[in-house]
C-alpha cells in the first residue's frame, strides 16, 4: 500500500484530491491530510516515509515552497513531491528547481495528474 500526504488548506480542494485518488486507486493507497505546511511537517516527522507528497503552494503558516525546502533539508531522499497551484507560473518553476518532480495548475487535468501519481 502506498502512503500519500495531501497538503491543502482549502477543505473542498483537499476533499476533491482525496476523492480523486481514492476513486482511481481504491485500497491501494493510504491518505493523510494536512491543512497547511506546519501540520504537514508534523506528519512527516512522526509517521512513516511517504511515497508521495502533494502540496499546494499558497497556504497559511508554512507555504508550499518553504515546505519543500524543509522536507528536502531534513529528508533529501524525498524526490516525490507534486505541487499544485492556481497562481503564478514563476512559483511553479521555482518549485521544480527546488526539487518537486511535478507541478500542476488548478484546475487539475485529472488524467495527467493521475498518470503522474502512478509513478510511485
Amino acid at each position: 500500500m502506498k502512503r500519500v500526504l495531501i497538503v491543502e488548506d482549502n477543505r473542498l480542494e483537499r476533499r476533491l484530491l482525496v476523492h480523486l485518488l481514492h476513486s482511481a486507486y481504491p485500497e491501494k493507497i493510504w491518505l493523510d491530510e494536512a491543512i497547511d505546511g506546519l501540520s504537514a511537517i508534523s506528519f512527516i516527522t512522526r509517521k512513516e516515509k511517504y511515497d508521495l507528497i502533494i502540496t499546494d503552494l499558497l497556504m497559511p503558516n508554512i507555504e508550499g515552497l518553504e515546505l519543500i525546502s524543509k522536507i528536502k533539508l531534513d529528508n533529501p531522499e524525498y524526490n516525490n513531491i507534486l505541487v499544485i497551484s492556481g497562481g503564478n507560473p514563476y512559483y511553479l518553476t521555482l518549485a521544480k528547481k527546488m526539487g518537486a518532480f511535478g507541478v500542476y495548475t488548478k484546475p487539475l487535468n485529472k488524467e495527467n495528474f493521475l498518470i503522474q501519481c502512478t509513478l510511485f
